[in-house]
């Protein structure tokens, strides 16, 4: 029998929904609970915001407003409302996989295993059935080079500035970003080419000063085009403007 992957995305929903309603019995029943210690912070603090508080009265929050104000439903709907949300997320990396691969060129039955690699992955979907909620930091990079390779560079932009500001780490994946802006990278069905080697030794043809640094103003601004400028300058704007509204609205205690 074929696997598609729309047996493989109902099943790994399933399983999800199964996890958190588990979860949530081993957490009444047992001493040891199923549930992530830091997201009884994340819900405690949008109780917070839910009352028009600082999310940050909650001891040990360290997180970005943005996080305890999509969590507010955990405190007006049902506790579990972020872990749902979580492996949505999870659920939504594997559907980005299967997309990023589709526009590669990548045979349907390489991408369908691709995707069962993430989605039946043990350590995968118990983070976000646990309530962790870096499947969102996930589901926000992949979307972003999806809408570089369709070639929505400001879009992938603005997305990339809230999420460094949602979670800092994501920043390391400025320089890749910034170098896959190049039109010829990205081709559908194109394998990507680091550089051409032989075993045996190769003989390196001698260059000048001048020609060196003739190649060197040529790839400085090359790399300084509009594309990139632009992505730098709209990302780097969302992140600065969310921290300065949080600033101005939590004062140092956001820092």
């Amino acid at each position: 029998m074929m696997i598609t992957f729309r047996s493989v995305l109902l099943f790994s929903t399933v399983l999800r929904v199964l996890l958190i309603l588990y979860g949530d019995w081993q957490d009444s029943h047992m001493e040891v609970r199923y549930t992530d210690v830091d997201y009884l912070v994340f819900s405690d603090a949008a109780t917070l915001m839910s009352s028009w508080e600082s999310p940050f009265k909650r001891t040990t929050y360290r997180y970005s407003p943005l996080l305890a104000f999509i969590l507010i439903p955990n405190a007006v709907l049902h506790r579990s409302w972020g872990k749902f949300l979580f492996s949505a997320s999870d659920l939504l990396v594997g559907y980005l996989i299967r997309t990023i691969l589709k526009l590669r060129g990548v045979p349907d039955n390489v991408c369908t295993y691709s995707v069962i690699a993430w989605l039946l992955n043990p350590f995968t979907f118990t983070i976000g059935t646990r309530g962790n909620c870096e499947p969102i930091v996930c589901a926000a990079i992949l979307w972003i080079i999806t809408c570089i390779m369709r070639g929505k560079v400001y879009q992938a932009a603005i997305w990339y500035g809230f999420t460094v500001h949602f979670r800092i780490y994501p920043i390391i994946y400025a320089l890749p970003l910034v170098l896959v802006l190049d039109p010829r990278c990205l081709q559908s069905g194109q394998k990507p080419v680091l550089t051409k080697w032989r075993s045996r030794k190769v003989e390196l043809p001698q260059s000048s000063d001048a020609t060196e640094r003739g190649t060197f103003w040529a790839v400085l601004v090359r790399m300084l085009s509009g594309s990139r400028i632009l992505f730098g300058l709209i990302s780097g704007g969302i992140f600065l403007g969310c921290t300065g509204l949080f600033y101005y609205l939590y004062g140092m205690e956001f820092l």
